[in-house]
């Protein structure tokens, strides 16, 4: 069943739940995330751990509000009627219909602060619930339990099951010490079974803690006596749609008297409850060490110790979660104080309470757990290799295990890689090595000069043209201003005003060169990179071609000028010619003209 969900949108590959992911049950593909639910052991340290809030559970508590709403109607009883209701004030009309109880893992202590004890069982009866009681009292039914078998001598080490997630990762991971678990009821199935009895087999009984398992336990439980689990966080998210506030609440009752046990969600307070329920002379003490262990990587660590026969004739507290329950996943808020809370949690229970245990005697705890393994398929070493080479580990030696990926080893991200849960790319260091091979090659036969510098305008990162260009190596460059090189305007104006420079030419005259520039501001480094595009020659080639043509404009007005002279001066003799020839015929026709007339005459 699905109870993880990952917005995909919000999940930016950061690989964060793989390094958390205990058991590794999230594949990684496409660069989406998926966690896989028969893997999953539902520690929930995804979700708690995302840094980008990208998982979250999913839960659907609608049945469950609707089932008590549906069940106040039927009575006719308004729920702030039930509210004020107290124990022993039942009528026959509330006697004929379906009981709804709330129980309280006795972590809520932590998840909601010692002063709101009675208030928050007043804000469950305003929900609509008729009675409110603490699992406490299931535990130390189990309490008695496991002292009972530890005086048997039934088992060599007996690991507590309180812990869904504990048990969850024994029956997938380690089936074979599935025998050295208690076969015995949690506390919330053993508080189930005292409520069954208290208000019958058809009351709604709702558990509250702060544990996503816990939610999974209910649901394959043999014996169902837990109708839903609802987490502290969405029971807060509840309180405020109804407008509730617990600091503003009226108090409360509890159908039941505190119980010593409620001290199980604080860590160590499992064996310190065990060991204060066996006789003093017991011979358990002898025979038996009591050890408890927090956290999934440390219970992992003994889970194998215990495979590898190293541990023997141990009574083992277990939680998957530091600081045990009252640091649980789904507890309000996403503080994290496990050492705090518990030494709160230690001096509310040590103050003067009216301590009056409940029989339980009568109850089974029995329980029975099988193993359920995780079938995977292990490639050989020879695809191991192969698999390894693709990203340049062609020898042990080069296998880091660094964890970059969120696999312990190398070779265990190369066996995701054959089971499809992870990318071959998912290698920081071989990625790192290829960017950075890439951004060397690039930048040492770039022709163009790139130097970067920071809000400081100190040289942070030249290449080898710039090197060639300013005549001095990069160890001689890099922390020097750059304004002992070049003309630092463009630099300290990207960095002062955080924007690029667009592209343009600058001339460096003391360097002899002409560049097209460039600034581009990387914000998340204070960065201010330029690139210089060398136009030197190309400027050179343009003025030559420039002059020349100015030459030949000047050769050809100076031909044109004579051609104009010439021409004018040809046309002056033309003209010159022209009159004489006019005068010389007009004289001519006058000689004729005259002797013509004295011929005539």
């Amino acid at each position: 069943m699905k109870y993880i969900n990952v917005a995909e949108a919000n999940c930016k590959n950061c690989y964060k739940c793989l390094k958390v992911c205990p058991v590794k049950s999230i594949k990684y593909s496409d660069n989406h995330i998926e966690v896989l639910e028969n893997e999953c052991i539902l520690c929930g340290r995804c979700i708690r751990n995302c840094p980008q809030h990208a998982k979250s559970l999913v839960n659907d508590i609608s049945g469950l509000k609707q089932a008590i709403r549906a069940a106040n109607a039927s009575a006719g009883l308004p729920p702030e009627v039930i509210s004020n209701v107290r124990q022993g004030e039942q009528g026959a009309a509330r006697e004929s219909r379906r009981r709804k109880v709330a129980a309280l893992a006795p972590s809520y202590i932590a998840s909601f602060g010692t002063e709101n004890r009675f208030r928050i069982a007043g804000a469950l009866q305003s929900l609509g619930f008729d009675a409110v009681e603490e699992t406490s009292v299931g535990a130390h039914a189990v309490t008695k339990e496991y002292a009972r078998i530890l005086e048997s001598d039934e088992m060599d080490n007996m690991i507590t099951t309180c812990c869904p997630s504990v048990v969850f990762l024994v029956q997938k991971y380690f089936p074979k010490l599935t025998p050295q678990l208690a076969q015995v009821l949690s506390p919330m199935e053993a508080h189930g079974e005292f409520l069954r009895r208290k208000y019958g087999d058809d009351a709604l009984i709702v558990f509250f803690a702060p544990c996503i398992s816990k939610i999974e336990e209910a649901r394959v439980s043999e014996k169902r006596y837990i109708d839903g689990v609802i987490t502290f966080k969405q029971l807060s998210r509840w309180f405020v749609k109804e407008d509730i506030e617990l600091e503003k609440c009226a108090e409360g009752y509890f159908g039941n008297d505190p119980s010593s046990s409620a001290i199980y969600p604080i860590f160590e307070g499992i064996v310190k409850d065990v060991r204060a329920n066996l006789p003093e002379d017991s011979h358990v003490f002898n025979k038996y060490n009591f050890i408890s262990v927090q956290g999934a990587k440390d219970v992992i660590e003994l889970l194998e110790e215990i495979s590898e026969g190293r541990i023997h004739n141990c009574f083992i507290e277990a939680s998957t979660c530091y600081g045990s329950c009252i640091n649980g996943p789904e507890k309000p808020d996403t503080e994290y104080h496990p050492i705090s809370t518990g030494i709160d949690m230690m001096r509310y229970l040590r103050a003067d309470r009216d301590i009056r245990e409940a029989d339980l005697s009568s109850l089974d705890l029995s329980r029975r757990i099988l193993p359920d393994p995780v079938k995977e398929d292990i490639p050989d070493e020879e695809t191991i290799r192969s698999i390894l080479a693709q990203i340049g580990k062609t020898q042990p030696s080069h296998e880091l295990n660094c964890g970059s990926c969120g696999y312990r080893t190398c070779r265990d991200k190369a066996i995701a890689v054959y089971q499809n849960k992870a990318e071959l790319y998912m290698c920081l260091p071989y990625m790192s090595q290829i960017s950075e091979t890439l951004a060397n090659v690039t930048l040492s036969v770039s022709p163009d000069y790139i130097i970067a510098v920071d809000r400081d305008l100190r040289v942070k990162e030249c290449n080898l043209a710039a090197q060639h260009l300013l005549k001095m190596t990069k160890n001689e460059v890099v922390g020097r201003r750059i304004d002992e090189f070049l003309d630092p305007l463009d630099f300290a104006l990207a960095v002062g005003e955080e924007r690029n420079v667009p592209l343009h030419k600058v001339s460096y005259n003391e360097r002899g060169i002409t560049v097209n520039q460039t600034v581009i501001y990387i914000p998340e480094q204070g960065l201010a990179i330029a690139f210089l595009h060398d136009v030197t020659r190309q400027e050179q080639e343009t003025e030559s071609i420039n002059k020349l043509k100015l030459e030949t404009m000047e050769m050809a007005q100076n031909v044109i000028d004579k051609q104009m002279t010439v021409a004018q001066e040809i046309a002056s003799l033309l003209g010159e010619m022209t009159a004489e020839t006019k005068v010389t015929l007009t004289k001519l026709k006058d000689l004729i003209v005259y002797d013509g007339n004295n011929g005539n005459g």
